[in-house]
C-alpha cells in the first residue's frame, strides 16, 4: 500500500510528492478528507497515550506513593 497526500483541483488529483510507479500501473483510490483523518488519528493517539498513562500510573509498585503526604510527613 502507498499513502500519498495531495489536493483535488479542476477535476484532478495533484499529489504533493511524485510516486515511483511505472506508467500505466493500475491503482485504486480511496478519498479521505485530510482534516477529518488527522482529527481521527490525533484522537486515537491521544486515547492510546491516556490509556497507557493510566496503566503506568495505577500499579501496585507505586501504590505506596498514593498517600505521599503521610509517607513524607507533610
Amino acid at each position: 500500500m502507498v499513502r500519498a497526500r495531495g489536493r483535488y483541483r479542476n477535476q484532478s488529483l495533484e499529489l504533493d510528492e511524485p510516486l515511483t510507479l511505472a506508467d500505466g500501473t493500475q491503482v485504486e483510490v480511496e478519498i479521505y478528507l485530510a482534516d477529518a483523518v488527522q482529527a481521527a488519528e490525533a484522537h486515537a493517539w491521544a486515547s492510546l497515550r491516556m490509556s497507557r498513562l493510566e496503566e503506568e500510573w495505577e500499579n501496585p509498585e507505586d501504590a505506596i506513593y498514593d498517600d505521599w503526604k503521610t509517607l513524607y510527613g507533610v
